[in-house]
């Protein structure tokens, strides 16, 4: 690009001289006086205009050099004028498990929500759910305990029996009687039936 505005110069240059020596001995002192300021005139607006693309252009190259593979520029400003960073979006290992802190308990009356971490332990009562909760309170809720099995699975409940479902953060120890049972943090006991016991060691740490 400069190469061909030196060239462009030059062209403009020679030919102006050529012209002005053609003319030259037909006139007069001020003729050639209008004529040398003329062509001032002319050299310097054009060249400001070459210089001035020139220089635009060389911006805009370095610009471009700056811009990642496969980034287009919009404009001369600089590329962190008008683009944004990156959004990092952190995720809380404990949020995965807790896919959702509060259920909600139908009754007659009422709908209770209650937080997950405040239930002890679930127990069958036929087709009902008696819920024991940390400050000793229970409720019974006409739901099976299946459906609640799955409710509170991704929470870690655990299904220790056909009729138990315990909150392991409230088991306190397993006794190994009556080849296994599970002592509650309330004194309460739970029975964890032949086919579980390998699971429920398993998610408790053996």
């Amino acid at each position: 690009m400069k190469n061909k505005i030196i060239f462009c110069l030059v062209f403009i240059l020679a030919y102006g001289i050529q012209v002005a020596h053609a003319e030259f001995l037909n006139l007069g002192t001020p003729e050639i006086i209008m004529l040398l300021i003329a062509g001032l005139v002319f050299f310097g607006f054009f060249g400001g205009i070459f210089m001035l693309i020139y220089f635009l252009v060389k911006r805009n190259k370095n610009t471009q050099s700056n811009l990642p593979a496969n980034t287009v520029a919009i404009n001369f400003g600089h590329q962190a004028e008008y683009q944004k960073p990156p959004l990092e979006v952190k995720t809380n290992k404990n949020d995965a498990i807790k896919v959702n802190a509060r259920i909600a308990l139908p009754q007659q009356n009422e709908i209770r929500y209650v937080d997950t971490d405040e239930i002890t332990r679930c127990e069958a009562d036929n087709n009902y759910t008696n819920f024991f909760f940390i400050d000793g309170d229970q409720l019974l809720i006409s739901k099976s305990l299946k459906e609640y099995s799955d409710l509170l699975k991704p929470q870690g409940f655990l299904r220790t029996h056909q009729s138990h479902l315990v909150n392991p953060k409230f088991v306190k120890s397993w006794l190994k009687e009556d080849g296994g049972t599970l002592l509650m943090d309330s004194g309460d006991k739970i029975p964890v039936s032949k086919p579980n016991r390998e699971m429920v060691k398993a998610l408790l740490g053996k």
